[in-house]
């Protein structure tokens, strides 16, 4: 590991964390083109469409996580020759795990694995590695600063990509049942978009983290604090991540993009671009006038699409089982059964194509709820044995288990002028298509 010089030491003003303490480390990594780029990407999207004050941008969520992540290292990593060198690989990972996210973040994102196949993460550990580089002048430089500082690339892409090999608790700093990235995420995005639904007390879970059996776990009195957290990052997919209108926006964004970038072609690596840059061309230079118009829609916020149907599930897994079995029986995969009923849909109201979205939120969340059903995470008692939440406390367990951010199966959206023709339409066709599904279910 390098030694620091003498030389100014840098320090950061954050509007969550307060005042952060950059390592010379950390100070190279955040200087480089592949971090600078996330200044101009948002950390929650669209969400600003529904909450005004969430222009919080990637780069201060990297820099969070980053100092999270030394800060729980200093607290539990027992002192080792190791001790710096392992700090030093946490930090970095924390600075660098999200240099691949797409423009608008999560939105983007399907349309980058639909042509790669890999997700973000893939390629947040190809650029880390070396395998390969950005085409912006000046990027490639980030394995030479690990190496220079004593830090392995590739231990910096396994943290990163879940595939770490070394100790399980540096692991679970990154990713993990309660790590650096979602107490740094839940707390800024509590911050702007200005929501009260719960309190997070970081320093109380970093100060009651520990080691024990080489797995990162929590002092018995850290119950309620983990509790707590458990509860806003549930209440937060329900009221922000997932919120009605920020799911249209995504989409009518999602859709403009794919036909420029995939049907049309007219953008190569558009995963290299920045927010703007994106929108700014879909508005003003796409050769599709369908593409034009929903990119200026979603950019200045005139004539979005509004819901007019909606199928939740009336329980919790038993509905959706139904749900998805009958949708796959309308042919293909789930996005494929959306595009025919929408099909289907816009010819019985007579609406255009393009001017009609069926969404699943059920298959775009899958991934994240899997979260919710967990309850590994272990504390370690006053007698010094181990027992996971589940055993703890067993009837905040069973809630958050069966706890849903969203029942919502599969909503339908279209432009304002075709609101009454698609919701008379809806009902004829999704009657015909799901009416197994109908007893018991709120339709709206």
């Amino acid at each position: 590991m390098v030694q620091e010089s003498t030389g100014k030491v840098m320090f950061v003003r954050d509007p969550v964390l307060g005042s952060i303490r950059l390592s010379k480390l950390q100070e190279e990594l955040l200087k480089t083109v592949e971090v600078q780029r996330l200044s101009f990407i948002h950390q929650l999207g669209t969400t600003f469409q529904s909450y005004p004050g969430a222009h919080c941008m990637r780069l201060s969520h990297a820099l969070g996580v980053s100092s999270l992540a030394g800060r729980i290292g200093r607290a539990v990593i027992p002192p080792s020759d190791d001790a710096a060198s392992q700090i030093d690989l946490l930090e970095a990972a924390g600075m660098l795990h999200d240099i691949g996210h797409t423009p608008w973040s999560h939105t983007l994102e399907p349309l980058y694995i639909e042509l790669t196949g890999g997700d973000h993460m893939d390629l947040v550990a190809s650029l880390v590695n070396g395998a390969s580089r950005m085409s912006i002048p000046g990027s490639g430089r980030i394995p030479e600063i690990l190496e220079r500082h004593g830090v392995d690339p590739e231990d910096v892409a396994a943290l990163i990509q879940s595939s770490y090999t070394g100790p399980r608790y540096l692991q679970q700093v990154i990713f993990g049942e309660v790590d650096a990235d979602m107490l740094d995420y839940l707390q800024r995005d509590f911050h702007f978009t200005g929501v009260a639904y719960g309190h997070i007390e970081v320093d109380r879970i970093i100060s009651t983290m520990t080691i024990a059996d080489g797995e990162l776990v929590f002092q018995n009195k850290a119950l309620d604090a983990v509790r707590d957290f458990l509860l806003a990052r549930l209440q937060m997919y329900s009221s922000v991540y997932l919120h009605k209108k920020t799911r249209i926006v995504d989409q009518m964004l999602l859709r403009a993009a794919r036909r420029s970038i995939v049907d049309l072609g007219e953008i190569s690596s558009f995963h290299e671009q920045t927010d703007d840059e994106l929108l700014s061309f879909l508005v003003k230079e796409s050769s599709d006038p369908w593409v034009r118009d929903m990119a200026w829609r979603v950019k200045y916020r005139q004539n979005l699409f509004t819901q007019v149907f909606r199928i939740d599930a009336a329980s919790r897994s038993s509905d959706e089982e139904t749900f998805l079995i009958q949708l796959r029986g309308l042919g293909g995969t789930p996005a494929e059964a959306a595009a025919r009923l929408e099909r289907e849909i816009g010819a019985k109201a007579g609406a255009p194509p393009g001017s009609i979205l069926v969404d699943l939120p059920l298959e775009a969340v899958k991934v994240s709820e899997e979260r919710f059903e967990k309850t590994s995470i272990r504390f370690l008692t006053p007698s010094g044995s181990l027992v996971t939440l589940s055993e703890l406390d067993p009837p905040f367990s069973r809630y958050l288990a069966d706890a849903k951010p969203n029942r919502s199966l599969l909503s339908v959206s279209c432009s304002p002028e075709y609101r009454e023709a698609v919701r008379d339409a809806c009902g004829k066709v999704l009657s015909e298509a799901a009416i197994p599904l109908f007893k018991g279910m709120d339709l709206d």
